[in-house]
């Protein structure tokens, strides 16, 4: 709250109860509200036995800071035949108004066919409804006010979407379509207007990829196929490249060699007859040409898959079968999935004394659906990577890069042009925990391994970069312990979890109240950790197991032991997680492990070669194979 020159932070309410209060007040501002409603939203149906001597100590509380920002403590929050009233100035700006007018205005302004003018309110209603609702708190009341700021969010980017459609600005529509596909992942039209943006821009390939992550969505989720309006528009696309046979007759007829990418299992896309003319543009554009040959192409023939070293493997979630197999740089180890594309980083996870400068390491994109291998230059040397949900890029820790030096960069997933950097505290080590969660970035201090670089103490900090305020300052934040590995979730309103590989404890901190809890001994060399649903799974690098911690409520550490059936050096080096289990990967067993969440049972999967990394993609289970 903010008024003639005073600003109150919610830190000077009188606890959660008062925010609440307030909050529900001055929505319902000029209305006289029962306190028996002020309750139900502030405790629910459960009441205390002395609800309303506590709801006047909230009323008493308040009336100081009202007057602080200048309106009389008598006359703005009045008590009268059991209700209370706000009253507040004519001239009161309330966020959640505004942003209601704002799409409101913006509705308008697209009907009279101002698209400047729809643009500049749609994106303040998208600034307005994008940050959550009282965070930390919950409720009914919270919760529907969550949801229609969401909804208006939501048409603030379709506005938005579609003025930039209208305006040809295909690059602003392809990030505001990806975004409403984020929020709300069933509307088929957000899939099909963002093919439009990825056509319009010249990347029909793009576009097609699109269609195929609708796809599998859908039949993964629901167990049905796009609409024939989705399927059209799809279809559209291929036709656009009839053009170029010759092209196409020299992919199709090539050879193909089985070690490279090979043909994906799924069944073909069923065919439509509706044509959607508008979105396709008169140049026939090889890269259509190639994707189209190569679907159809993996319609008439399957080949036997042949695992190499060295290779990223796409397993089957269900059968665990391979279905794809990309070759690769070697010692490959972290990857993640984001945008799209599988991104993989290289000796990210060495140490040893010889690193002091870039070494070997080195992050790669990798296209799933064409194969294609791209390395991100620019002097780049991780040591850590994550997920940008909001863009589909990656950051990446940078630790030893000559020319970047000791910083974070967010990396464009389409150019691979580094889009932000943020410098960070540098210190001694070879990895750091990094990662995405409540719309700011998260990066611990450096690790290093036991014993190593004498008896220096490993640095306690951890930074943040609010993503959604880039004039906010960087945060510092001091640990009681080291982070080694980092993983985010969104219960309690925000928890971050954080492994110590040197002490065997795991923490993990909300980072709207400060407060910490430690799991002490969890593992021999807890490493990396990863949150789904109400669990919290910790790889034990020393030995063969993962540690299931709860996520929410209270409950002690249980180890999952991987029943291998030989003596190991070392255990488990990094974790997936999807709803259908979690993914190991244990390298000196040539195996990826799945957990069942529902009663921790492990079942191994073995291949040829040692996986260094996992991750969970929109159609498989992706695996980074070294060599021998």
């Amino acid at each position: 709250m903010e008024a003639n020159g005073t600003r109150l932070d919610e830190q000077r309410f009188p606890g959660r109860q008062g925010r609440i209060v307030f909050a529900y007040l001055t929505v319902h501002r000029g209305r006289a509200v029962p306190r028996g409603e002020l309750a139900e939203v502030i405790w629910g149906e459960d009441l205390p036995a002395t609800w309303e001597k506590a709801l006047r100590v909230l009323m008493t509380k308040l009336r100081p800071l009202l007057e602080e920002c200048g309106i009389d403590r008598t006359t703005g929050l009045t008590s009268a035949f059991g209700c209370y009233t706000l009253t507040l100035p004519a001239d009161t700006w309330i966020d959640v108004e505004a942003a209601k007018a704002a799409i409101k205005r913006a509705d308008a302004a697209v009907a009279a066919g101002d698209l400047d003018e729809a643009r500049a309110h749609a994106s303040a209603a998208a600034g307005l409804s994008r940050p959550n609702f009282l965070p930390g708190e919950d409720g009914t009341w919270v919760e529907e006010q969550r949801r229609d700021l969401r909804e208006i969010l939501v048409q603030a980017l379709e506005c938005l979407r579609d003025a930039s459609l209208a305006a040809q600005d295909f690059g602003d529509a392809v990030r505001h379509a990806a975004e409403i596909i984020e929020l709300e992942p069933f509307r088929e039209s957000s899939y099909r207007a963002l093919m439009e943006a990825h056509v319009g821009a010249g990347n029909p390939a793009e576009a097609l990829r699109v269609y195929e992550r609708c796809r599998r969505f859908l039949a993964d989720e629901l167990g049905t196929y796009p609409s024939a309006e989705s399927e059209a528009v799809y279809l559209e696309i291929l036709r656009s490249s009839s053009g170029t046979s010759a092209g196409v007759d020299r992919v199709e007829d090539a050879p193909v060699e089985s070690e490279v990418l090979l043909p994906l299992d799924d069944e073909p896309p069923r065919r439509g007859r509706r044509r959607v003319g508008a979105l396709v543009t008169a140049t026939v554009l090889v890269a259509v040409a190639v994707v189209a040959a190569g679907l159809a192409f993996s319609s008439r023939d399957k080949h036997p898959l042949v695992i190499r070293a060295n290779s990223l493997v796409r397993l089957d979630p269900e059968t665990f079968e391979p279905k794809q197999v990309i070759p690769i740089g070697p010692k490959a180890d972290e990857i993640v999935f984001a945008g799209g594309y599988v991104w993989v980083s290289h000796a990210s996870l060495h140490n040893g004394a010889a690193f002091g400068a870039t070494g070997d390491r080195t992050l790669t994109r990798v296209d799933p659906s064409t194969g294609e291998e791209r390395p991100v230059s620019n002097g780049l040397a991780p040591c850590g990577i994550t997920r940008d949900p909001p863009t589909g890029g990656v950051w990446a820790a940078n630790c030893y890069g000559r020319r970047a030096g000791d910083m974070v960069v967010r990396i464009n997933a389409r150019t691979l042009e580094f889009e932000k950097r943020r410098s960070v505290p540098a210190r001694t080590g070879y990895y750091r925990g990094i990662v995405w969660g409540g719309g700011s970035l998260w990066v611990a201090d450096p690790s290093f391994a036991k014993g190593e670089y004498g008896a220096k103490v490993e640095g306690r900090g951890l930074t943040q970069f609010d993503l959604r305020n880039p004039a906010a300052p960087q945060g510092s934040i001091q640990l009681r312990r080291h982070a080694t590995a980092l993983a985010w979730s969104d219960e309690n309103g925000g928890d971050l979890w954080m492994t110590n590989f040197n002490d065997g404890s795991v923490t993990h901190r909300n980072v709207w109240t400060g407060k910490t809890k430690t799991f002490d001994d969890v593992a021999s060399g807890p490493a990396a950790v990863v949150v789904q649903d109400d669990a919290v799974w910790v790889a034990d690098w020393d030995i063969p197991r993962v540690v299931r911690l709860p996520a929410v409520g209270s409950g002690p550490p249980h180890s999952v032991s991987l029943p291998v059936t030989k003596a190991l050096a070392a255990g488990v080096v990094q974790l997936a997680a999807n709803s259908s289990g979690v993914w190991a990967a244990l390298p000196e067993d040539h195996a990826v492990w799945r957990i069942d969440p529902r009663n921790n049972h492990p079942r191994r999967i073995g291949v040829e070669y040692a996986p260094w990394g996992v991750a969970v993609g929109d159609d498989g289970i992706w695996v980074a194979l070294r060599g021998r």
